[in-house]
């Protein structure tokens, strides 16, 4: 990355949720620390300030209930922690068992989704921390009661803040979104002419997008939702919720065309400026997405979007004119096609333009499209069922094997402290807590880049302290870092690392002489902490995406599987959009994201044979070409009028589902001897396109709208099911070979 993308990149992390909370953190702990410095009892206050670190990695952006839940659960197993830890030190031959049993207990809280895998690295965190002996004069009990009255501190400070920036919390996610959306428009259009390994990175990159969009989706779901079920028919609240789902319209018109790109290949390859335009108009497209962002943020506007308008008068005129000089029969196959591509491109550009209305003028008798007990069924709920807990205690589960093997790799990190009398043994076990990963592929990364991020972190902090000798210098300094290492841990870890290191010796400068000794241990404590880290990645009960990859595919498989029918069920019964399919469009959505992110890892690991490699990325390829294949046909017989659907149509459907049924690895009750009835269904869908091809040249002008609008219809069915049915078929067949 050069140095202009990383600055940009820096700035941006200002307008993020991430850096709002690195402040509201810094915030909450520095409070205890002036206050009971005024009146000579800093103890209690880094008692207090150690409370507030142990509890706000909870403190993530969804429902209200659930965030006071997580930390105050944090808050609890802080307290517990810390007075059992602190009991026990003293003796080693309690101490072991103590350390294996609650890094093992903590570990397994994992099991109940993200926001208990935050709770659980809370009491790990303070199991660390407790190691470091910095209990008060009141003993271990005073000790830990003043961390949990810094926990309770930032739970009040983080809820009086809630009340007064809500809004801001949930336009914060909404522009993140926004621009992600933009990021997946641009890579979208690219990829509709580029070629070879620029495709190849390109797909890669989108696998990414997907991922992070898909998780920004759950936080502004559950956020919008619970909220309007709490606060009934709020305006603000209803407002988000409409430009949300506008977004996510946007989302699936750009996964919708163009699809087949090897086709639009052969049929552009005589009018590549065609495709030039409208590159550009999602260019510009893109761009007024993240200007829309701009004004969540609260920017006065959102720039000039006349570009907008200019480009979509260019591009219908340009259509108008190839229209008219279009004579032969490939130019009126492309024409079609070029016209349906537009006509998404057209729903896009409505999208934005509805969403800028609702910024610049909100109508509170606007109609709501959603009832609020179908809403309820978009949140994706963790089971806190005690079952699930024992179902992963198995050497099969992912979460047991970390479990075992961060219990072990910290017992030989103390070991190790003890052995060689580190002066601060306890970073060793921190450094591990922080790298290690359930995946060896993580853990890997994280190895590497909480390594060079404390060298570079520990380099700065040398040459800052022997350049600048000044206490005050040192408390703004470590002020800042402490605001910019909270707030890149989740975005960029390397740089969070560095930052961490600097905040760590910049405390350290304020309370003792012997700094440049102090950077010297912290470097190599972490490097000790990171090398065993990742060894235990690698070789206790390692944990290999590979071996689990096929159950991310079946689930991607599956839950497209149910969109399709759901837009089968749509087509027949033309009736007002059901919250189901929104809702089956959304598990497709997650399901591919989560295949992505499952592939990502998979292709870091080591023991990934690469032919197996190769297929798997051709699963996930064909995965997301149907899903994009899916959304394509889904949008154009929600935003068309369509005839009855025909038998015809009806057998290609049950087709491509018995097909992604014996991918998925459903074997009962599918049968697959459909090849007759596809073969009549071709047939039918070719000699009605060119029937109508014929009648759309001798009618008169004023009957060939219903012609045109018939033919469209047909030349996206007749493309799309014979797409989705041979990317269906090839999935089946890759599916059975790799078994």
């Amino acid at each position: 990355m050069n140095l202009i993308q990383y600055l940009k990149d820096f700035f941006n992390l200002l307008r993020t949720a991430e850096f709002s909370k690195g402040i509201r953190f810094a915030v909450a702990a520095i409070v205890p620390l002036l206050v009971t410095g005024y009146f000579d009892v800093l103890e209690i206050g880094m008692a207090m300030a150690i409370g507030v670190l142990l509890t706000s990695p909870s403190d993530v952006p969804g429902s209200l209930r659930r965030r006071v839940i997580g930390i105050s659960l944090s808050v609890v197993i802080a307290v517990f922690a810390t007075i059992v830890i602190g009991f026990s030190l003293t003796h080693p031959v309690i101490f072991i068992p103590v350390l294996v049993l609650l890094t093992f207990h903590f570990s397994m809280i994992s099991v109940f989704g993200f926001r208990a895998s935050l709770i659980a690295f809370s009491g790990l965190f303070a199991v660390v921390l407790s190691m470091a002996q910095v209990a008060s004069q009141g003993g271990i009990v005073l000790h830990s009661l003043w961390i949990g009255a810094g926990g309770i501190w930032y739970l009040l400070f983080s809820l009086a803040l809630h009340y007064f920036l809500r809004r801001r919390e949930t336009d914060q996610l909404l522009a993140e979104a926004f621009e992600l959306t933009a990021d997946y428009l641009d890579i979208r259009a690219r990829l509709m002419d580029e070629k070879g390994e620029n495709n190849h990175q390109f797909q890669k990159e989108l696998f990414d997008l997907q991922t992070s969009i898909n998780e920004k989706h759950e936080l502004i779901r559950e956020m919008l939702i619970t909220r309007r079920r709490n606060f009934g028919r709020s305006g603000m609240v209803r407002k988000r919720l409409l430009i949300f789902m506008e977004l996510v319209d946007i989302l699936e018109l750009s996964m919708a065309n163009p699809v087949n790109y090897q086709r639009m290949e052969e049929l552009f390859k005589e009018h590549p400026e065609k495709i030039g335009l409208v590159k550009d108009w999602s260019f510009i497209m893109a761009e007024n997405l993240r200007m829309i962002a701009g004004v969540m943020l609260g920017k006065k506007n959102s720039g000039d979007n006349e570009s907008l308008h200019l480009k979509k008068a260019e591009i219908w005129q340009n259509f108008e004119a190839f229209a008219t000089n279009a004579k032969s029969s490939e130019d009126n196959e492309v024409l079609l096609v070029y016209k349906n591509l537009l006509n998404f491109k057209e729903k896009q550009y409505q999208k934005i333009l509805s969403i800028e209305r609702l910024l610049k003028e909100w109508g509170e008798n606007k109609e709501f499209r959603i009832k609020r007990k179908d809403a309820a069924k978009f949140l994706t709920t963790p089971d806190y069922n005690p079952k699930t807990l024992q179902d992963h205690l198995d050497l099969k589960s992912p979460i047991f094997r970390h479990s075992l093997r961060l219990t072990v790799t910290l017992v030989i990190g103390y070991a190790i402290g003890n052995f060689f009398e580190v002066q601060n043994a306890y970073w060793i076990l921190l450094t591990i807590l922080v790298i290690m990963r359930p995946g060896y592929a993580l853990t890997r990364d994280r190895f590497k880049q909480r390594l060079y991020g404390t060298i570079i972190g520990g380099a700065i902090a040398v040459s800052l302290v022997l350049l600048i000798r000044n206490q005050v210098m040192y408390g703004v300094f470590a002020v800042i870092s402490l605001i910019l290492a909270h707030s890149m841990i989740q975005r960029n870890y390397k740089t969070a690392a560095a930052f961490i290191t600097l905040n760590v010796v910049f405390v350290y400068s304020l309370l003792r002489p012997d700094v440049l000794q102090v950077i010297q241990y912290r470097v190599l404590d972490t490097a000790v902490g990171a090398l065993l880290a990742f060894l235990a990645a690698k070789f206790l009960w390692p944990t290999w995406e590979y071996s689990m990859i096929q159950n991310f595919i079946n689930e991607s498989i599956k839950a497209n599987c149910s969109f399709i029918k759901e837009i089968e069920a749509y087509y027949q019964n033309k009736n007002r959009l059901p919250a189901s399919y929104r809702l089956a469009r959304k598990q497709a959505f997650l399901a591919m994201g989560d295949l992505n992110a499952a592939f990502q890892r998979m292709a870091q690991e080591p023991g990934t044979e690469k032919d197996h490699l190769e297929a798997t990325f051709k699963l996930v390829s064909l995965n997301q070409e149907f899903l994009s294949g899916a959304a394509s046909l889904g949008t154009f017989m929600r935003s068309h009028p369509t005839t009855e659907a025909s038998e015809h149509f009806k057998n290609y459907m049950t087709a491509i589902q018995q097909n992604l049924a014996a991918s998925g690895g459903k074997k009962e009750g599918v049968h697959l001897q459909f090849s007759e009835e596809i073969r009549n269904a071709e047939r039918f869908y070719e000699e009605l396109y060119k029937k109508l091809l014929q009648m759309n040249k001798v009618n008169e002008e004023r009957e060939k709208k219903g012609v045109r609008e018939r033919l469209e219809e047909v030349q996206i069915l007749m493309d799309r099911l014979k797409w989705l049915l041979e990317i269906s078929e090839n999935t089946k067949n890759l599916q059975l070979k790799e078994a």
